[in-house]
């Protein structure tokens, strides 16, 4: 039985390894993905930004309006005063002038500002444009490199169930059943040392009597009475080499 646990000791490594390769490409998908929710809401905000700058130009063309109307009126009641008749005429085209000065430099005034706030909108939307063209630079990038290492994991995977196949054989079925029970509720650990009458797998003593008979390699497999693992002890050199 020392032996039946030295191989499904060699095979739940073979195990770990391939869940070691399975666990890699969930971290470059997990990145992916991440990224991805990045650049959604990047390009939402960036989207929202130049929602917000098309107003605000348009707002602006309106206030360019007001203001050329308003030179408008000043030039044509300015060529106006040269044909005056009276005072009453001075003073309704003189009133007509003020008016539309005053409303063409009102105008101005909310053009500068308006103009203020599209420059920092634009700097804004620059920022925002740059960090999505970075996201997604580093997205094609994991990509990219997801794609290039796939066969790589594929081929590894491939070699290394051969290899457990192989190993499994002289594993009693009934053994090798509990041994992937276990293993596929206990986060790939089927099979724990047992080191000082402790399981190495929940940390807790195991009785006496378990370490007793694992020590002496008895033809019973035992189970951690907490975590229900396989357990095994470790031996002596000597007794390992004579196995």
């Amino acid at each position: 039985m020392i032996e039946t646990l030295r191989v499904l000791e060699e095979i739940q490594r073979i195990d770990l390894e391939i869940k070691s390769l399975g666990e890699e490409e969930k971290e470059y998908l997990g990145r992916m993905e991440a990224l991805g929710a990045e650049l959604e809401r990047a390009g939402k905000a960036a989207g929202a930004l130049e929602e917000e700058l098309s107003g605000m130009k348009e707002q602006l063309r309106g206030i360019e309006e007001r203001i050329r109307e308003s030179a408008e009126r000043i030039t044509k009641d300015e060529g106006r005063l040269n044909s005056v008749k009276n005072d009453r005429e001075l003073n309704a085209i003189t009133k007509e002038i003020n008016g539309a000065n005053k409303s063409r430099k009102q105008a101005e005034q909310e053009k500068a500002a308006l103009m203020t706030k599209v420059q920092d909108k634009e700097a804004a939307l620059a920022v925002r444009k740059e960090e999505l063209r970075a996201r997604q630079e580093e997205f094609d990038g994991l990509a990219g490199e997801l794609e290039s290492r796939k066969d790589g994991w594929r081929s590894a995977e491939e070699e290394k169930l051969k290899s457990r196949d192989a190993k499994k054989a002289p594993v009693r079925p009934d053994i090798m059943r509990k041994y992937e029970m276990i293993r596929s509720k206990r986060g790939g650990l089927g099979l724990v040392l047992v080191k000082d009458e402790i399981c190495q797998g929940c940390f807790t003593h195991i009785p006496p009597q378990i370490f007793i008979m694992l020590k002496k390699g008895t033809e019973e497999i035992h189970s951690c009475p907490h975590c229900h693992r396989l357990l095994y002890a470790e031996l002596p050199q000597a007794e390992l080499e004579a196995v």
